[in-house]
């Protein structure tokens, strides 16, 4: 802070005169040093008490800009011609630093200074705002910003916050459906979502909606964990897809994660001998539960006779020796295992999750060969019945399509589209940031939405702000409460820098002094009360940025996508 008489001069205005000085001394210093290393008799030497007699000079002078500098440093510098030529090149390397550190995004960290954070300029978001027709097909509408839509760049991330009514579903979920032309995934606990874009997809390809609970009213096409279980491998890996649920749900309790890895364990050689044996997944329930020991024992030994090779009787005494492990447990450690196991597997324990598993319509090759749609519908009471399920489907999806852009040599010949509505609710997938930070480069399209960083942190531990941080664009709709998710998206935006002036008029005078201090751009309150149909977008490095968002049913287009008038 300081202060001086209103006749006087402010701290400021003479901190800024000097520095205003000492620029042009220094550039003056740079132009007489160029001029005379490239064009005359080498660099001048010449102290700073010099370069100031230097610019008081050099005004009348500017015919012969040489004649400014003393007699020792002036037989070095060349005549006006080169003088010039100096200063044209001082001006064009500038101008180029500028041109190209606007691209680079340093420009405007420069020009800043200390001032803190701002909004984002036009410029900014020009590489987001262009048109449809300059390469934009195929990338996510994340709003529109001053009439102009804004897209995500091609196969970034997005991550969105927002509570129930917020406009995440219709705002965000329903047009990047309605407007992706490959294959697609998009898990909800509404049936809107399907209700919506149901048509419009099956233009495209083929359908598939996994609803074992028949909420949506629509016939469930079947899906079940055996089809990929009939190797040992197949079968480890379902067993993990499974248990991946569970693991999810216990992080926090003492144990949890020795639990869900012994389940794993104990649902492997089960889930092969119900594949290999044709047992079914009634079966597999009873096994378990702890019923039909014999029963279990029986069907090893078909397996073990039906062997046709070494790889496959591999299989059957890897299976057999799960078995015998589990079972030479002691009885407290079988029980708990069992426990956990049983919780993976119960939602089968309804008859009409059960019929859902009595074949396998939906594959993931069948998905990925062309542009069909996977719909994993559940319910708020049902979700937690059904996570395990849908677990295990969505990441059987996911495994096969980065093997498939493997082979392919890195990129799927067809952009896979995740749209996870109720992220952590319906399929919650334990590899999220992983996904989040590679899904691009494999030509896969990710959309994680959640109510607030709470339930992330509820699904992901200490983990959850790295998978969030892994996602290239951040969104927060309005009407979030929770006071973490506030203050996060609070503190990403910054702060910027205010000044405060103060007049005092006393016996002396009038005195004027200046403060400044950090406020942020934007209080947690202020995102709390986000206008309805806006939202606050960070984008990577770009500086923050409000947007509106493109509500399906008030877009000409997209009302005409999903065939309503």
């Amino acid at each position: 802070m300081s202060g001086d008489r209103a006749s006087g001069i402010s701290d400021g205005v003479m901190v800024a005169v000097i520095g205003c000085l000492g620029t042009v001394i220094a550039l003056l210093w740079l132009w007489g040093g160029l001029a005379g290393a490239i064009f005359g008799r080498g660099w001048p030497g010449i102290g700073g008490g010099q370069l100031l007699e230097v610019l008081i000079r050099l005004p009348t002078r500017l015919a012969a800009p040489a004649s400014a500098w003393p007699a020792p440093a002036r037989s070095r510098l060349p005549g006006p011609a080169g003088c010039y030529a100096a200063l044209a090149l001082i001006g064009g390397s500038a101008a180029l630093l500028l041109r190209f550190g606007r691209r680079a995004g340093v420009t405007s960290l420069l020009l800043r200074g200390q001032g803190g954070a701002r909004w984002a300029t036009r410029a900014e978001l020009r590489a987001l705002t262009r048109r449809r027709s300059s390469g934009t097909a195929g990338r996510l509408v994340l709003g529109r910003r001053g009439g102009r839509i804004v897209r995500a760049e091609e196969r970034h991330a997005l991550v969105a916050f927002g509570p129930p009514q917020s406009g995440k579903s219709a705002g965000l979920a329903v047009p990047a459906l309605l407007e992706w032309n490959g294959p697609a995934v998009a898990s909800s606990i509404k049936t809107d979502l399907l209700a919506v874009t149901l048509a419009r997809r099956q233009t495209l390809g083929s359908a598939f909606i996994f609803d074992p609970f028949a909420l949506s009213g629509v016939s469930s096409h079947t899906w079940s964990p055996l089809h990929r279980a009939t190797t040992w491998d197949g079968a480890l890996e379902v067993a993990w897809r499974l248990a991946a649920a569970g693991e999810l749900d216990q992080r926090g309790v003492e144990g949890g994660d020795f639990w869900a890895i012994a389940a794993e364990q104990r649902l492997a050689p089960l889930l092969f001998v119900a594949a290999r044996t044709g047992a079914g997944i009634q079966s597999l329930v009873r096994w378990v539960y702890g019923q039909g020991t014999r029963e279990l024992h029986e069907a090893l030994d078909r397996a073990s006779v039906q062997t046709r090779d070494g790889a496959e009787q591999a299989d059957v005494h890897a299976a057999y020796d799960a078995v015998r492990a589990f079972e030479a447990q002691a009885d407290r450690t079988r029980s708990s295992i069992e426990a956990t196991a049983q919780a993976l597997l119960r939602a089968y324990r309804f008859a009409r999750v059960a019929q859902s598993a009595s074949s396998c319509q939906i594959t993931a090759d069948r998905l990925l060969d062309e542009s069909a749609t996977l719909y994993l519908i559940g319910d708020a009471k049902a979700s937690k019945l059904l996570r395990p399920l849908f677990l295990a489907l969505l990441s059987e999806v996911v495994d096969r399509a980065y093997e498939r852009a493997t082979l392919a040599g890195g990129r799927l010949e067809l952009p896979l589209l995740l749209c996870l509505d109720e992220a952590g609710n319906v399929a919650p997938l334990p590899n999220l940031a992983e996904i989040a930070s590679t899904a691009p480069s494999h030509n896969i399209q990710l959309v994680s939405i959640f109510h607030d960083l709470a339930q992330a942190r509820t699904r992901y531990g200490r983990q959850a702000e790295t998978v969030v941080n892994s996602h290239r664009a951040r969104m927060l709709l309005p009407g979030v409460a929770d006071l973490d998710t506030l203050r996060y998206f609070a503190g990403l935006v910054g702060e910027e820098e205010a000044r405060d002036l103060t007049r005092t008029t006393g016996a002396g005078g009038t005195t004027r002094s200046t403060a400044r201090r950090r406020r942020p751009l934007v209080a947690p309150e202020a995102l709390r009360q986000l206008p309805d149909r806006q939202a606050l977008l960070l984008y990577g490095r770009i500086a923050p940025t409000q947007l509106r968002l493109r509500m399906w049913f008030e877009d000409r287009r997209l009302r005409r996508l999903a065939g309503t008038p």
